[in-house]
């Protein structure tokens, strides 16, 4: 089976000019679509839907603010074959999902995958999404309120014919220095009932369910007979040692881990979003956030 192509375009107005530093890739100081989830109706764990399932897609913003809201459009359709990295479409959509104010709900798109596929196509969603706060005018060339052009996403994945089935890595916890994160904090508007930090060195790390890898039939001698696994790590302040952790398939690793540089942060609280995401490299994904709290 080809492997999920994810792409986000980047065309935000205002992007950092030739002479000015470039962000570290892990740092959310903007907004930034940072993944993509695809989800079979009754059975999320599921990555790659037969043909006449319902199937949802939903999609991981994030923006330095604990309380931003997007607008967006997304439009779901069966992908043309073309040896192009970047997605479209072979027809007509099979299904529109838009909120052209911003929303406090994630990007998603349900539709449902066509009956009449024999399970070898590929599914694509194509949309874009405007910077946190800002509403979007389609009618106007996907133009945002503030002035700049939309985000453009794209994301393509595999139907199962029956015989090449998908599913879906998952994280089963989040920790700082060792110690889980709560996932019940993460509409946490301020500080109050946030894990608190001081500046300096601390280690993030995540565990993932056991059975967060597929097994693959080898095609030649060598193959693999399971998937690798990709870890991501984002933090909207300070800065991480490494973005990426690579789980290979003959690796017995069942997580990852990073070390976080908190700076000293002026008199108040500063309430810090991390969010982290596993990819298998076929469609399936995991994403999760986790908010803590540095103290001056």
């Amino acid at each position: 089976m080809a492997k999920a192509t994810l792409s986000v375009v980047f065309a935000f107005v205002g992007a950092s000019a030739c002479n000015e530093p470039i962000t570290p890739l892990e740092l959310i100081d903007k907004t930034r679509v940072l993944a993509a989830k695809v989800e079979v109706a009754g059975d999320a764990t599921r990555a790659s839907p037969l043909p006449g399932e319902d199937v949802k897609v939903s999609w991981l913003v994030a923006a330095p603010d604990p309380n931003a809201a997007f607008a967006y459009a997304l439009t779901a359709c069966v992908a043309k074959d073309s040896a192009s990295d970047l997605p479209s479409c072979a027809g007509d959509a099979i299904a529109t999902a838009e909120s052209p104010e911003p929303a406090s709900e994630p990007p998603s798109i349900a539709f449902v995958a066509p009956s009449d596929a024999s399970g070898d196509e590929r599914l694509a969603v194509l949309g874009a999404v405007c910077p946190a706060g800002q509403s979007l005018d389609a009618a106007a060339g996907l133009a945002c309120s503030g002035g700049s052009s939309a985000q453009a996403v794209s994301l393509d994945f595999s139907m199962d014919d029956g015989n090449h089935p998908n599913t879906n890595p998952a994280f089963t916890d989040a920790a700082l220095d060792d110690t889980s994160l709560p996932s019940d904090a993460t509409d946490a508007p301020d500080c109050s009932v946030l894990p608190a930090l001081k500046a300096g060195k601390h280690r993030l790390s995540v565990e993932l369910d056991p059975n967060s890898r597929d097994p693959l039939v080898p095609v030649s001698p060598g193959d693999p007979t399971r998937e690798s696994l990709l870890l991501s790590y984002f933090v909207t302040y300070g800065s991480l040692d490494h973005a990426f952790t690579g789980i290979d398939a003959g690796s017995n690793a069942s997580g990852g881990s990073v070390i976080w540089t908190v700076p000293s942060h002026g008199s108040e609280p500063l309430l810090v979003r991390l969010f982290f995401v596993v990819r298998d490299g076929r469609g399936g994904s995991d994403f999760t956030e986790r908010r803590v709290c540095v103290t001056p």
